[in-house]
């Protein structure tokens, strides 16, 4: 699949325009502050409805306008496809696909399917459990349509559950309504938690043989959480997790938080059998970051028999040139974004010069 047309209308910096992109590699130069990540960014948006920058839909809109609107025009297998997305202040933002309104966010998931590296991918390693498991759940919803659902609702369930918990007027009825939440906690963690274990096993696979690669040092990645390290069964997951929610409620209730299931997961990243948030420099760190990137790519593609879009923001100068070859070999065939400060510094198909958020090609 690839990005054929893009129209952008005053998202951040980038004022209304249209711009037409090669099937190959597409470099996006420009000096800092010129929108190049913003361009990037609508492409994300596309594929799966949110900013890889955290950017609140306010804040999306360009400066003395009150909306923004991006649509993309893809090729999927021969076949053309238009995803669009806008927002105007104070009102919901929508999707379309193939001009046909979508409800939930998880139907737009699957149809543009996207890999996105940048220098932010550092925190993955480095970072807090909470942004691993971010980079789990954006990277199994390329390939696991209902997971982005179960996630939705599970979040849901847990954020009321523990408001209940926090209820300092706990009575019979709570105690009813938590069973009939526990249930429901149990049924949607245990497919997670499915999920995540299956996801990280095949991803460490993966990893290893990339590394080996473009390194000499060895990784290993190990998804935790806290209800069991062994059983894949899902109706046993589903039974475990229940009975440590019921059997902890009382603690649970003393806290007014919930202590089990997959909002508590990690994955642990050992380098050379040591933890790689404590021992592992910045170029160790960023070099396990790139292997991740490139394994979740690799995962993508195997799963859906479709190359992903490549969307690669302000990584090339801080890598080599022996593994800035490595990713564009291994990416080979696929359409391929890549934003740089300097023209000359990278090997495209097509050029374009951002400045002052107008896109122009060379």
């Amino acid at each position: 699949m690839y990005l054929k047309e893009l129209i952008v209308d005053n998202f951040k910096n980038l004022k209304h325009q249209k711009v037409i992109f090669s099937a190959g590699t597409n470099v996006i130069y420009g000096s800092n502050a010129q929108g190049k990540s913003n361009l990037l960014e609508c492409i994300r948006l596309l594929s799966i409805g949110k900013s890889f920058r955290n950017s609140k839909n306010r804040d999306m809109v360009c400066f003395d306008v009150d909306y923004y609107y991006i649509k993309g025009v893809f090729d999927v297998d021969g076949e053309e496809v238009t995803v669009e997305t806008g927002y105007k202040l104070n009102q919901n933002r929508f999707f379309k696909v193939n001009n046909n309104k979508i409800k939930n966010i998880s139907e737009l998931i699957g149809v543009i399917l996207t890999t996105i590296f940048s220098p932010d991918d550092l925190n993955i390693v480095k970072g807090s459990p909470s942004l691993r498991r971010r980079y789990m759940d954006a990277s199994i919803s390329m390939i696991k349509r209902n997971y982005l659902y179960d996630i939705i609702q599970y979040n849901k369930v847990l954020a009321n559950r523990n408001k209940v918990l926090k209820d300092v007027k706990f009575k019979k009825e709570s105690a009813r309504l938590l069973d009939i939440m526990d249930e429901q906690l149990s049924f949607f963690g245990s497919k997670i938690i499915m999920y995540r274990r299956q996801y990280i096993n095949n991803l460490d696979l993966i990893v290893k043989k990339i590394v080996q690669d473009i390194s000499c040092e060895k990784v290993d990645l190990i998804y935790w959480n806290n209800v069991t390290d062994k059983i894949d069964d899902i109706k046993s997951i589903k039974d475990l997790l229940l009975n440590k929610l019921i059997l902890n409620r009382d603690v649970d209730i003393k806290y007014g938080d919930t202590k089990y299931g997959p909002h508590r997961d990690d994955v642990k990243i050992f380098i050379n059998g040591h933890d790689s948030r404590i021992f592992a420099s910045q170029g160790q760190q960023r070099t396990i970051a790139l292997c991740l990137k490139l394994a979740e790519y690799e995962v993508i593609r195997s799963e859906n028999g479709e190359n992903p879009i490549l969307l690669l923001d302000d990584v090339m100068s801080e890598l080599d040139e022996n593994r800035r070859k490595y990713i564009l070999n291994k990416v080979e065939g696929c359409q391929t974004f890549i934003t740089h400060t300097e023209k000359k510094d990278v090997k495209g198909d097509k050029y374009f010069l951002i400045s002052d958020g107008l896109i122009i090609s060379d």
